[in-house]
């Protein structure tokens, strides 16, 4: 059996393929066809990719608070652990509460999520820059309650992309279709129940490397793009 070996080869290949079923015309900009690439390539599901909605400032606000220094406030250590080693480069920290003692004992406590508990403690503690959620739906509707009612310190950008077939789907479209009209916060989401922690790292290093090209880092060997 034969298979391409070379990392830089599978990508650019992989890429072909996707840009062959991923229609430009359905995103605003080249860099937000860019991302919508990588979050096929990262779950070759183009699907998947065909559903983000994907606000005009989300890149560029993004991009903006990694260059400022911002941290990036995660949902779950699975993602905390895909970007610390991008994140690093440029001296980023990547927040994870969810099992710091004093949130599992305040949702113990409440008879709520970790996810809501580490989102109501970090927001309401300190300013982030990205607010990365792939796997925890109350996580994200926490964070949008928040900032709603203007009781934490708003984000920058929301990566907004939990999975699963309870309320994930109706909180991303809450983002998408209501909230939106109501916010100025930045955001990317996707209009079905598929999402998950691949989905939201691989949008956050997206974002993380057009900083590093900015501040002319350049990829390490098999990094991805």
């Amino acid at each position: 059996m034969r298979f391409l070996q070379s990392p830089e080869t599978i990508e650019k290949e992989s890429y072909n393929i996707i840009k062959k079923h991923l229609e430009r015309e359905i995103y605003g900009s080249d860099d937000e066809y860019e991302l919508a690439i990588r979050v096929a390539h990262s779950t070759a599901d183009i699907e998947l990719a065909k559903s983000l909605v994907i606000h005009k400032d989300f890149i560029p606000k993004a991009v903006q608070s990694i260059l400022d220094g911002l941290p990036i406030f995660v949902d779950v250590e699975m993602a905390q652990a895909g970007l610390q080693k991008y994140a690093k480069s440029l001296d980023i920290d990547v927040i994870c509460a969810i099992n710091l003692p004093e949130v599992i004992e305040y949702a113990q406590k409440h008879g709520i999520t970790k996810g809501i508990a580490s989102a109501r403690k970090i927001l309401k503690e300190k300013k982030v820059g990205i607010v990365v959620c792939g796997n925890s739906p109350t996580f994200l509707a926490e964070v949008l309650r928040l900032i709603e009612n203007k009781e934490g310190v708003t984000p920058c950008a929301i990566v907004g992309v939990p999975v699963g077939f309870v309320s994930a789907e109706e909180i991303k479209r809450y983002l998408a279709e209501e909230l939106s009209k109501k916010i100025s916060v930045p955001f990317i989401t996707n209009l079905s129940p598929k999402g998950g922690t691949p989905v939201a790292v691989s949008i956050t290093i997206f974002i993380l490397n057009k900083a590093r090209e900015l501040r002319g880092i350049k990829k390490s060997y098999g990094e991805h793009s």
